[in-house]
């Protein structure tokens, strides 16, 4: 039975309101709590980035292209080598990134350098006449030059003016080669009438991988053109400096060099009278620009006109040959 104490005590206690639990954290400054404090937000970030990662293909396609044209083709075929993702993404828009780039930096070397035109542009029925082993239009030309490889008659046209680009496209492949050793002064290793070593056979199939590459890849063909510029403006350079040189030369500023564009030719300079068919040419040669004359009562240079007519006057002068060949024949029969 409880006492008289304990009922007063229970009576008191249940006349009392609720206590609010009014606690709160003690707000802790210090120097080792912002740095903990510092670490977890940084780790809490680094976990949400990797979580999410920026990408460039996650941009729009209308600024990713934007970007994209800015850079030279050399970066452009680095940045293909980063993933597969970015690889297939050059890859699928491959000329829409290189002829924007081609128009900004190398709009006169392109003038000055085609291609030749593929094969499968051809009929087929000059197809044929194009890999004849006996061509009435050859005649004694034949391509026997240890700098240039032989053209590919089962790939690309072969008609006079398409053996032109090539020999000259497959030229400032190789030119661009010989870069350091015309820089320090090393002789470019000769070769013997009659003989074709075996270094020369794999830098010869090198170039001509490079130069068939170009044919239908509008990126290789702007590495092309970038590796000419930069064995162009290297070659200025080097003649500049010698003192024993009187030509009058192109002028390159620093600026022109870091801009990485052709612009610099616009102005008056050596015309391209001979093409380098041999490497003992490639000391002299100052800037190899094939297909423009100087008219000097105009002041500006003239290119040759970028349409396939010669190619297709070519064609036609085939066509008309090897027609008056098998009349000839055909009445030496009879």
């Amino acid at each position: 039975m409880p006492t008289k104490r304990e009922i007063i005590a229970q009576d008191a206690e249940s006349e009392l309101a609720p206590v609010a639990d009014l606690t709160r954290p003690l707000t802790l400054r210090s120097r080792r709590t912002e740095r903990q404090r510092r670490k977890q937000q940084k780790r809490a970030n680094s976990s949400s980035a990797a979580a999410h990662p920026a990408r460039l293909v996650d941009l729009p396609l209308e600024l990713m292209m934007a970007i994209l044209e800015l850079l030279r083709p050399s970066d452009i075929f680095a940045l293909s080598r980063v993933n597969k993702e970015l690889r297939a993404f050059v890859l699928a828009n491959e000329s829409a990134i290189a002829q924007p780039i081609i128009k900004l930096r190398y709009s006169i070397l392109e003038r000055c350098l085609p291609r030749p035109v593929g094969l499968e542009h051809v009929e087929p029925a000059i197809q044929s006449l194009l890999k004849s082993a006996d061509r009435p239009d050859l005649g004694a030309h034949r391509n026997a030059h240890q700098n240039i490889p032989p053209p590919d008659k089962t790939l690309h046209c072969t008609c006079m003016t398409c053996l032109v680009r090539w020999n000259a496209l497959c030229a400032v492949i190789d030119f661009a080669h010989w870069q350091d050793h015309l820089d320090r002064g090393i002789p470019i290793p000769t070769i013997e009438r009659g003989t074709n070593p075996r270094w020369n056979q794999e830098l010869l199939e090198r170039n001509r991988r490079v130069a068939l590459n170009a044919l239908n890849s509008p990126l290789w063909y702007a590495r092309i053109l970038e590796a000419h510029l930069e064995s162009t403006t290297r070659s200025i350079r080097r003649h500049s400096q010698n003192k024993a040189d009187q030509r009058r030369h192109y002028r390159v500023t620093a600026a022109d060099i870091r801009a990485g564009t052709d612009e610099f030719l616009q102005q008056n300079g050596h015309p391209t009278f001979d093409y380098p068919y041999a490497r003992d040419l490639y000391y002299m040669l100052e800037a190899f620009l094939p297909g423009r004359s100087w008219i000097s009562e105009l002041q500006k240079w003239v290119y040759m006109p970028q349409t396939q007519e010669w190619h297709e006057t070519d064609l036609r002068i085939l066509v008309r040959m090897d027609e008056k060949r098998r009349q000839e024949r055909q009445k030496s029969a009879t």
